[in-house]
C-alpha cells in the first residue's frame, strides 16, 4: 500500500474516523493493528520480520536496564547489534557479498560457487532496523530508560506514516508521544492536511512527470545525448528524487499532526546549499543524525587529528552509500561524498572559513560568490547522483560504462535545445521554490485566511491537472 493509491485513502480514512472516537490505549492499539495491515499489504511474510525485530530489541533493552555489570552490559549490547546487523545483512547485502567474492576468487583463477539467497527484500528493513536499533543504544547509553509496556513500542517501531520510508524517529522523540494523550489542536490539523498536499504535489507531479524521462535516460546504458544535454536527465534525477522523498516525508510529517504526533523533519533546501557538509545538514537529516551520532562520533569523530577524522569520515560515509543499496555504485557515491567531506573541511581548515548555514551575507558581492557556490555544488551533487542511479539500472547493463558515458559528454558544449528542456526547468523551478520557502510551507496555519484559500487550491489545481495517479512506488522503498 503506497501513499499515493486509492486503498491508501480509504484506509487512511477509516483510521482517522475511528482514532478520533478513542481514548490513548484505544488509539495506539488501533494504530498498531493498522500499521501492521498497512505493512502487511506488500506481503504478510514480511510482518514476521517485523514482529522480531520488535520484540527483539524490547527485549534487549529491558536486560540492558537490568544489567549493573559495565562488561556483561557491552557484550549484550554487542550482540544486540550484531542481531540487528545479522538480520538486514542477510537480507540485504548476503547475495552482493556473496557475488563479489565470487568474482574475487575467479580473477586469481580460483573456482567458487557460493550459495544466494533467494528472498525477498522486505520492505523499509533498514529504516526501521535502524530505528528500533538506536533505541537500544540510546537504552545502554542511559539516554532513556527502557520502555515496559509493549504496546507503546510496538506503536514507536511500526507507525505507519514513517515505518517504510522514514524518517528515522529517535525514541525519546517519538516514545514519549505514544507515550502519553495525544490533543488534537485546529492548528496541528490545517498543518497536516497542507503538509501532505505539498508531499503529494511533489510526488505526484514533480517526481513521477520527471520519472519517464530519467528512466528513459538510463534505460540502454548509454547516454541519450552526445553533448552537455546529458545534464538534463541529472537534473530531471535530482529533481525527481528530492521530490520523491521529501514527498514522502511530508505526507508522513502531516499524518502524523493529523493523529496529534510530530515527526522530525528530513529535508531542509538540500539544492540551496553550497557546499558537501550544509548539504548532509538539509538532505535525508534523520539519517545524517543517525549516521553521525551512532557511527561518526562512536569512532572518534573530528578528535584525534585530520587523518583520523579523514578516516571517520570516510568509512561513515562508505557505509551509509552501502546502507542505500547492495551495489558497487552505491559504495561508489558514498566515497564521492565522502571526499567531499574531507577536501572541504581540509579548505575550511586552510582557509580559516567557517560553515554556518544562517549567516547573512554583508555584500552584493558574498550574495553573487554565494549563488555561484550553490549553483556549482548543486552540478556537483548531480555527478553524484548520477553514481547513485547506476546502482538500479537493470542488471543487463554496465554501471561502469553507463558513468563514464554521461561523464564524457557532459563537458561537451550543446548543439541544439532539447524540447525535454522545458518541463526539467519548470518542474525543477518549483521543486526549488519549495526548498526556497521551506521554513514558510511549515508553518501554514500561520497563514492569512486568504493565502489558505489560494495555496489549498493552486496546489489542488496542480495536482489534478498535471499530477500521475498511477500509484507508483517511492525510490527509498528499495532501501
Amino acid at each position: 500500500m503506497v501513499f499515493n493509491s486509492i486503498a491508501f485513502l480509504i484506509f487512511l480514512a477509516i483510521v482517522l474516523l475511528a482514532y478520533y472516537r478513542l481514548g490513548r490505549r484505544g488509539q495506539n492499539i488501533l494504530l498498531v493493528v493498522a500499521s501492521y495491515v498497512f505493512y502487511g499489504w506488500w506481503d504478510w511474510r514480511f510482518l514476521g520480520l517485523l514482529l522480531f525485530s520488535t520484540f527483539f530489541d524490547y527485549w534487549c533493552a529491558l536486560r540492558l536496564d537490568s544489567l549493573t555489570h559495565p562488561t556483561r552490559r557491552k557484550w549484550f549490547l554487542a550482540f544486540s547489534m550484531a542481531m540487528n546487523l545479522g538480520v538486514i545483512g542477510i537480507f540485504k547485502y548476503f547475495n552482493f557479498f556473496a557475488e563479489e567474492f565470487s568474482k574475487v576468487l575467479n580473477a586469481f583463477g580460483m573456482s567458487a560457487d557460493l550459495p544466494t539467497l533467494h528472498v525477498i527484500l522486505p520492505v523499509g528493513i533498514s529504516f526501521y532496523t535502524f530505528l528500533s536499533m538506536s533505541y537500544t543504544i540510546d537504552v545502554y547509553r542511559g539516554h532513556l530508560k527502557a520502555t515496559r509496556n509493549p504496546l507503546d513500542f510496538m506503536l514507536y517501531v511500526s507507525f505507519f506514516p514513517h515505518l517504510v520510508a522514514g524518517p528515522i524517529v529517535r525514541a525519546q522523540d517519538l516514545l514519549p508521544q505514544c507515550q502519553r494523550p495525544r490533543v488534537i489542536v485546529r492548528d496541528q490539523v490545517l498543518d497536516g492536511i497542507w503538509l501532505c498536499l505539498i508531499g503529494y504535489l511533489k510526488k505526484v507531479v514533480i517526481a513521477d512527470r520527471l520519472a519517464p524521462f530519467v528512466d528513459w535516460g538510463f534505460s540502454t546504458g548509454s547516454p541519450p545525448f552526445s553533448d552537455a544535454t546529458s545534464w538534463l536527465v541529472l537534473y530531471a534525477f535530482a529533481f525527481q528524487i528530492y521530490g520523491d522523498f521529501s514527498g514522502y516525508s511530508d505526507i508522513a510529517r502531516g499524518l502524523a499532526k493529523l493523529m496529534g504526533f510530530e515527526l522530525v523533519h528530513n529535508f531542509k533546501a538540500p539544492y540551496l546549499t553550497s557546499n558537501p557538509a550544509s548539504f548532509w545538514r538539509h538532505w535525508h537529516i534523520s539519517l545524517s543524525v543517525w549516521l553521525r551520532d551512532y557511527l561518526y562520533i562512536p569512532l572518534g569523530g573530528n578528535r584525534g587529528g585530520w587523518l583520523k577524522t579523514t578516516r571517520n569520515l570516510m568509512i561513515t560515509m562508505l557505509l551509509g552509500g552501502l546502507w542505500h543499496g547492495a551495489g558497487l555504485a552505491f559504495l561508489a557515491w558514498g566515497f564521492f561524498h565522502g571526499l567531499l567531506l574531507v577536501i572541504h573541511r581540509g579548505w575550511s581548515r586552510l582557509t580559516g572559513s567557517t560553515d554556518t548555514d544562517a549567516a547573512p551575507a554583508q555584500s552584493t558581492a558574498r550574495r553573487l560568490r554565494t549563488v555561484v557556490y550553490v549553483i556549482g555544488f548543486f552540478h556537483v551533487s548531480c555527478i553524484g547522483w548520477l553514481l547513485f542511479r547506476s546502482g538500479s539500472i537493470p542488471a543487463n547493463l554496465s554501471q561502469l560504462d553507463m558513468i563514464t558515458g554521461y561523464l564524457g559528454t557532459l563537458w561537451k558544449p550543446p548543439v541544439q535545445w532539447s524540447g525535454f528542456a522545458w518541463p526539467v526547468i519548470l518542474l525543477g523551478t518549483t521543486a526549488l521554490l519549495l526548498q526556497w520557502k521551506h521554513a514558510t510551507m511549515d508553518r501554514f496555519s500561520e497563514w492569512t485566511g486568504h493565502q489558505q484559500a489560494a495555496g489549498v487550491a493552486a496546489v489542488l489545481t496542480a495536482i489534478s491537472s498535471l499530477g500521475v495517479f498511477e500509484g507508483s512506488s517511492f525510490i527509498y522503498f528499495q532501501f
